[in-house]
């Protein structure tokens, strides 16, 4: 067999490069399949830049199609994956090849043993070469063909092991590139700058819902605890908060400290259903660090008590910075005066306080009003708001 090197060119066009990785991967099988390659089962990986995912994980079934997957860091640790080809080729083995069917198969591997079950006679596990990575990574191929792989087959493919080195280069650098901004960024702003928008004073006008929380008592607990338990429960404390933003649609612009900044961006007509989810990710968050602190009292730990303001009002989402040093965030009267409120909460012994305007939004009658406060640079005194659940402690203050 001889794979067409129309094949080659296609795996290096910009037009492939343009593809998302499981289409790309459904044509490649299917131009193999063109070139006399019966497949059954295909599988490679794209190495990525993330602190959480490991590898994206690619696999094309013929009964199931294409199937990414991003198995988490720790996974080398595992017996399943101990126990895999991809883990010799990993260690440096060179193209593993196992007849699954006859007198000469070779089931050593899992994946091997799972592949016969499907009706699989022969399985070729090859590596790929990648520059920038940090290990090279794998391309896997199984048949259910009578008769398995013929060694001009193989041989065929192993041609083709550069382009798809080339291919998967390019695919994982952009990947790489897009993971590092969402998780240094977030993804609303991530899209806005791999689209162009990097010049420094830009950045569109838009209607949000702001949230800003600090945490109560963390300068003391700094300078008593060590670094690394300071740090842990700082992790804790801004998964339990960025966590029910991201599910609600929202997303954190900044850690200062210990502050976090997140908005939840209004669509057209949509200035409610913004806010409700924004208080509706507080009311998680304010539980889940409740439940923090049941878990941290039993331990003697100190408690982390959260502060949270919720705003809506008009912010430019954009470039700030100097030359050698940008920053994209929101900025406007609508983030300053969420900044002043939250300092209401510390005021009015409640963990949560929401605006006028907010609460106007949302329409929620049981929102219990906690009079008119004046805000630092702010002219005018601001009316605000917090759950019934939250205002008796702040009744307890005098309100």
């Amino acid at each position: 067999m001889a794979i067409d090197a129309a094949i080659a060119r296609w795996l290096i066009e910009p037009a492939t490069r343009a593809l998302r990785v499981e289409d790309a991967l459904t044509q490649l099988v299917r131009r193999l399949g063109e070139s006399g390659l019966a497949l059954s089962r295909v599988g490679l990986s794209m190495p990525t830049l993330h602190p959480e995912i490991w590898v994206r994980r690619l696999t094309w079934a013929r009964d199931e199609g294409p199937r990414l997957r991003t198995p988490q860091h720790g996974l080398t640790a595992m017996v399943d994956y101990l126990d895999s080809p991809v883990a010799a080729i990993h260690a440096g083995s060179g193209p593993i090849r196992c007849r699954l069917r006859g007198p000469n198969a070779d089931l050593r591997y899992a994946i091997c043993r799972q592949l016969a079950d499907k009706g699989a006679t022969d399985y070729f596990c090859f590596p790929i070469e990648l520059s920038l990575a940090a290990h090279r990574t794998y391309m896997s191929l199984a048949t259910d063909h009578p008769g398995g792989f013929t060694d001009d087959a193989l041989a065929a493919v192993l041609a083709l092991a550069p382009y798809i080195s080339v291919w998967l280069e390019l695919k994982g650098a952009e990947d790489a590139s897009r993971g590092l901004l969402e998780v240094y960024l977030g993804k609303l702003a991530a899209t806005r700058v791999l689209a162009g928008e990097v010049h420094r004073g830009t950045g569109v006008i838009t209607h949000a819902a702001i949230w800003n929380c600090d945490l109560r008592g963390f300068t003391a607990m700094s300078d008593t605890l060590p670094a690394s338990e300071v740090v842990a429960a700082l992790d804790a404390y801004f998964e339990a908060v960025a966590g029910p933003i991201a599910d609600h649609g929202g997303e954190v612009l900044k850690f200062i400290g210990d502050a976090v900044l997140a908005i939840f961006p209004v669509g057209p007509g949509a200035r409610k259903d913004a806010c409700t989810r924004a208080l509706a990710a507080a009311t998680i968050a304010l539980d889940a660090m409740a439940a923090q602190n049941v878990t941290r009292e039993t331990q003697g730990k100190p408690r982390l008590d959260l502060g949270l303001a919720l705003h809506v009002g008009e912010v430019m989402f954009g470039n700030i910075g100097a030359r050698e040093r940008l920053d994209f965030t929101v900025i406007g009267a609508a983030v300053n005066e969420a900044c002043r409120m939250e300092s209401l909460c510390k005021t009015l012994g409640t963990p949560l306080v929401v605006s006028a305007p907010f609460a106007t939004a949302i329409g929620d009658a049981t929102l219990v009003p906690l009079g008119e406060h004046r805000l630092r640079g702010v002219a005018s005194p601001q009316a605000v708001f917090t759950l019934p659940v939250y205002a008796t402690r702040a009744l307890d203050h005098g309100v």
